[in-house]
């Protein structure tokens, strides 16, 4: 039998906000391609692991569960991977929440739910950064990823646009403080993207999920959402591809609504 090339097949990717939607589509892509895939969401993630494994092989994604509002818990998380003899290649920040319901956006806004969607949104972003830095400067390579949004979208709830915001910042730093260690980053900027979580987003309004999605598709220059399979292709091929010479950019995702519109 023809052995399957898997480019990624020496890399360990961790990945956040693992449990379902974009996360989980990603680890699918980057475990097809070799990588061994920490699995990180404050649930457990086992069965999507296994699930993953019997459909694609290569090394058993490992599933970790960690509340990335705290900073303990982040380092136990690290802790763990550390003790099992890896070191992070690829970091991919996608975990995310909106914020309290209905209190979202100014002036109804409570402060203590800002920070907690920040803690979760960016804040575990730099602490995980932080904790991966040593090994991707040691080996002169990494990557690091991030799911952003566009911010021309203002009627995102504020904490999760300045989650994001923070995302686009972050990365253009990163990109130019760790050239010279072969360290590049990528921000993936998402509109609306067709999950799970949006479907529920849609049904907890009160409105009819297909129509809701025709409403959004409608917006879009391309008459559709982005797909999550879509987007796990393009962090693949920012982390597959050894010079891209690419780094410290945003790309929107948002079928042409922000420009072109």
């Amino acid at each position: 039998m023809e052995k399957k090339y898997r480019p990624l097949q020496n890399r360990v990717t961790l990945v956040t906000g693992a449990g379902g939607g974009i996360g989980q589509k990603i680890c699918q892509e980057f475990a097809q391609l070799g990588s061994h895939v920490y699995m990180c969401d404050i649930a457990n993630t086992q069965e999507i692991a296994d699930q993953i494994y019997a459909e694609v092989g290569g090394i058993r994604p490992t599933p970790v569960q960690c509340d990335l509002s705290k900073k303990e818990e982040i380092m136990n998380m690290m802790d763990q991977i550390h003790k099992q003899g890896h070191g992070v290649d690829i970091l991919i920040n996608n975990a995310a929440i909106k914020g309290p319901a209905g209190k979202q956006s100014f002036p109804e806004m409570e402060v203590e739910g800002f920070k907690l969607t920040i803690a979760i949104d960016l804040s575990a972003a730099v602490h995980l950064t932080l904790l991966s830095l040593p090994h991707m400067r040691q080996q002169k390579w990494g990557r690091i990823l991030f799911t952003a949004a566009p911010l021309s979208s203002s009627g995102i709830p504020a904490p999760y646009l300045a989650g994001k915001a923070g995302f686009v910042g972050l990365s253009k730093h990163l990109a130019y403080k760790y050239k010279a260690d072969h360290i590049k980053t990528f921000a993936l900027a998402l509109r609306h993207t067709e999950t799970p979580m949006i479907r529920r987003v849609i049904a907890s309004k009160g409105i009819d999920v297909d129509e809701g999605l025709r409403k959004m598709h409608a917006k879009s220059l391309t008459g559709r959402m982005t797909n999550p399979a879509e987007i796990a292709k393009l962090f693949a091929y920012f982390a597959v591809t050894e010079n891209p010479d690419i780094t410290g950019v945003s790309l929107l995702s948002d079928g042409g609504i922000t420009y072109l519109r």
